[in-house]
């Protein structure tokens, strides 16, 4: 029997909330993203998409906004961000996704939010970033954090990405890299040449941050 598509997005949202009330999280690096948050100073917090579940629950203390693909899996994942008071705009690489961005540089100037990019989604390839966060810095100004997450022990979803959910009662270390300059100093246009350079400094501090996370040698 084929559930009701409202009945799944109660379901799933139900399950998320559960694991997540059982997850033990430390964050490593908060203190620069409180005190922009403190100075209405709005970030673009950047990551690898399969590593966005273990990090809804820390956005909960901030407004942050994320860019989610109008697809029906996107649905769900929308519900699950507005679950946990994360707002969302919706768009895709492939199907509005100038508008979605434009929508969201809008709403980060003219109403204080900081943005939640997955930098290599929503098809990928896996761990290869795209402009999308180094057109929001260039602009609306806002500055880049690169984040990485940890997680003990997870399921890899058969995706593209290899999607970590976090199996109940497991470790989880969220950590924060060091936070970019202004984001029209960092990315000064949107020229072929720039966003290269950026989206290699991007990786390359996304790399370098996973380094050492609880032991860590490797990417996972």
């Amino acid at each position: 029997m084929r559930l009701p598509q409202k009945l799944k997005i109660f379901l799933i949202v139900s399950l998320y909330r559960m694991i997540c009330s059982t997850l033990r999280i430390r964050e490593e690096g908060r203190a620069p993203v409180d005190e922009a948050d403190a100075a209405r100073e709005s970030l673009i917090c950047c990551l690898w998409h399969d590593e966005l579940f273990s990090l809804i629950p820390v956005a909960r203390q901030l407004r942050v906004v994320s860019i989610v693909s109008p697809s029906r899996d996107g649905d769900f994942l929308a519900k699950i961000l507005e679950s946990q008071h994360v707002e969302v705009v919706r768009g895709s690489s492939n199907r509005g996704g100038m508008r979605a961005l434009l929508g969201l540089a809008h709403l980060m100037k003219k109403e204080f939010a900081h943005a939640c990019i997955t930098i290599d989604g929503p098809a990928g390839p896996r761990h290869v970033a795209k402009e999308g966060a180094l057109f929001l810095a260039n602009r609306t100004g806002a500055r880049i954090c690169p984040c990485r997450i940890h997680v003990e022990h997870a399921f890899r979803a058969p995706t593209w990405d290899r999607f970590q959910v976090p199996l109940p009662f497991s470790r989880v270390t969220v950590r924060f890299g060091t936070i970019w300059e202004d984001g029209r100093t960092a990315v000064p246009d949107i020229e072929e040449g720039t966003i290269l350079a950026a989206k290699t400094r991007l990786e390359r501090d996304l790399h370098e941050l996973y380094a050492g996370i609880d032991g860590r040698r490797t990417e996972a």
